[in-house]
């Protein structure tokens, strides 16, 4: 059996609800407010806030009272590397100026929403479900981030807000590849970031 699959790992130490929850609400509302604001304001809130968080990340080490404010409040909803380093939010809002700066808000939204949605559905499928590991991670969590992804791109669909179309299935599969790879950057980065460039070329081709 390749080294990394494997029936007896432990897999990676489970990540508390609420940062799942915060993940959910917090993504999702950015994503969303892309629908009802023009494009360049739009990019002009994320792309701020993308540039205050990273000036905030890069700070707080050195500032002693800064991190110990800044972690009495978030604390409980970061990972143990994001005490130190730039947290998933930061990474989140730096995707969604990009992925909307490089690909336009037919890709953008909804590989965002992608991230939003199939993120926190794959963490608690994965680590409730029993067998195998990929790298560390359930396959079974893969699925759930295409299937729930996929149900939250046909809501905004039947109300108007988008059009289902083969590249968007293939953006879905493959934002859930990339967040079950072990890629040394935040996912939150990678994941929109890949998949709005290959659901850039499906619909070229399509």
């Amino acid at each position: 059996m390749p080294a990394s699959l494997k029936n007896a790992s432990p897999g990676p130490a489970p990540i508390p609800v609420g940062r799942r929850i915060f993940h959910l609400i917090a993504a999702s509302a950015t994503t969303l407010l892309a629908l009802v604001m023009p494009e360049h304001a739009y990019m002009l809130l994320v792309g701020s806030g993308a540039l205050l968080g990273l000036v905030l990340d890069c700070a707080r080490p050195r500032i002693g009272g800064l991190n110990r404010l800044f972690l009495g409040i978030f604390q409980p909803i970061l990972k143990q590397s994001e005490t130190t380093e730039i947290t998933g939010a930061t990474w989140f809002l730096v995707a969604a100026f990009f992925t909307f700066y490089f690909f336009g808000p037919q890709v953008a939204i909804p590989v965002l929403m992608f991230v939003a949605v199939g993120d926190p559905a794959a963490a608690l499928v994965g680590a409730r479900f029993p067998g195998p590991r990929l790298w560390n991670k359930s396959p079974a969590g893969a699925v759930a981030f295409v299937a729930v992804s996929l149900a939250a791109w046909a809501i905004l669909s039947a109300l108007g807000f988008g059009s289902w179309t083969w590249p968007v299935v293939i953006a879905a599969v493959v934002a859930a590849t990339v967040e079950l790879a072990p890629l040394p950057a935040d996912d939150n980065l990678t994941v929109p970031l890949i998949a709005g460039a290959v659901m850039t070329l499906a619909n070229a081709l399509s």
